[in-house]
């Protein structure tokens, strides 16, 4: 019943987004529905042609829905449509890819729309929209399935409903770009991490963590950090299985673990260079010292704020934040739940050590994750998205519960659990209310 409740609040949300978000209001959807155009190829009586990247028809279609009057504030509206995205400005994005072979993202969407009619942009934009619904409903059963191995069936149904009710869940997966897969394959290598700990067979799930990050790291750049997460998880889980064994043992089953990481990388390599190459080539790219803005406390102070409130809601590129009693609930439950969690993982006595040892992978997980931001953008003085923390969303809310119930007595941690999913449910209901609708629709 749990999986089925779940999924059914959360395609309500999705039904929700993706219908008041109008296109290409989604951050970066013009420049990758793009992409994906440019991967596709077309039937005609001969056979396949390459099908262009239709730039022209796409920004026609951004001004008819508003695009420029809802980007980023500063952002000016051209007086004459561009034809190009060269020429309608760098912020608008580019299909190219800066020249590097693009994730396996593009040519796989672009092979999918190659099996359908050539359809307009917008419904190009709308199918691919509802792919990645499919991979967030996917999500939303494996974090179930996570959250149940790793912190008992009550932990499992309260981690799944909070992440059917997250207010920026929904809204990352109904837009047409690679979100969605990378947060999918991050929720599968957090399943077979937590499997990895919890079962004494564990060599399969650690495969399934590296396949897992090999796949999110080749899907999208911010799924490249998971790489380094499946090598702390395995790392972990050695220790953790090795502990109580022999020597020999021990020395038995680092052989194995050698040679199976060396297999498997190899086959990551195979099946994914490309686009593992990419979202390694465009993370470390540049300079290593930050660039002169980023070297202000009150730039981070600026960039950390709103990495954190994008986490929890984000809409039109940051320009339309939700109300400020809604950012103070979120920075206060993201606080109690920080002191919680580190409780539980360093002083607790009412956890196992085997969920002790999960929360404390959740953490690690977490910390790579927000160091990749502040890496790839912080060091360049770039806007952060809090959606790029979506690969590890599944261990953060583990953590987020496992947090909060520490400051609540057992015997009331049921009531607990259906206070935290209505204050989800409200900080949801008011960002559709007090801030989508009024920014979209205010002329209606």
């Amino acid at each position: 019943m749990v999986p089925l409740a779940v999924s059914a609040v959360l395609a309500c949300r999705m039904l929700v987004a993706t219908t008041l978000i109008p296109p290409w209001q989604q951050p970066d959807e013009n420049s990758h529905v793009a992409q994906v155009e440019l991967a596709r190829t077309r039937i005609t009586g001969s056979g396949y042609s390459p099908d262009p990247a239709r730039e022209a028809e796409i920004l026609r279609s951004m001004s008819g829905y508003d695009f420029w009057e809802h980007r980023a504030r500063g952002f000016p509206i051209p007086a004459v449509i561009p034809e190009s995205f060269t020429a309608a400005g760098a912020r608008v994005g580019t299909p190219a890819g800066g020249g590097l072979t693009p994730p396996a993202y593009f040519p796989a969407a672009g092979r999918l729309l190659s099996w359908l009619p050539r359809l307009s942009v917008v419904q190009d934009m709308y199918i691919l929209r509802g792919i990645s619904a499919i991979f967030g409903m996917l999500t939303l059963w494996v974090a179930w399935l996570a959250a149940r191995e790793g912190l008992g069936p009550f932990g499992g149904a309260t981690v799944a409903m909070l992440l059917a009710l997250h207010p920026q869940f929904a809204i990352v997966s109904t837009a047409a770009t690679p979100d969605a897969v990378a947060n999918l394959f991050g929720a599968c290598l957090w399943w077979m991490a937590v499997a990895a700990v919890m079962r004494q067979r564990y060599l399969w799930p650690l495969a399934g963590v590296w396949l897992a990050a090999g796949a999110a790291a080749a899907a999208d750049r911010m799924g490249v950090p998971l790489l380094a997460v499946a090598l702390s998880v395995s790392v972990v889980v050695l220790r953790l299985h090795a502990r109580d064994r022999g020597w020999l043992s021990r020395t038995r089953t680092l052989g194995m673990l050698l040679l199976a990481a060396v297999v498997f990388g190899a086959s990551i390599w195979l099946l994914f260079a490309s686009g593992v190459s990419y979202g390694l080539q465009s993370i470390f790219s540049g300079s290593l010292a930050p660039v002169p803005e980023a070297r202000t406390w009150e730039y981070f102070a600026r960039f950390t704020s709103f990495l954190h409130q994008s986490w929890w809601a984000s809409l039109g590129w940051g320009r339309y934040p939700p109300p400020s009693w809604w950012i103070g609930t979120t920075i206060a439950l993201t606080a109690m739940a920080a002191v919680g969690a580190a409780w539980s993982v360093f002083r607790g006595r009412t956890i196992d050590g085997r969920t002790r040892v999960i929360l404390g992978l959740a953490a690690v997980s977490l910390t790579i994750q927000v160091a990749a931001v502040y890496w790839v953008y912080f060091r360049l003085a770039v806007g952060p998205q809090g959606k790029s923390l979506f690969p590890v969303l599944v261990p953060s809310l583990m953590l987020l519960w496992a947090g909060l119930t520490a400051w609540i007595p057992e015997t009331r941690r049921a009531h607990a659990a259906v206070a935290l999913v209505a204050a989800f449910a409200v900080l949801d209901a008011a960002i559709w209310g007090l801030v989508a609708i009024p920014a979209y629709y205010a002329s209606l």
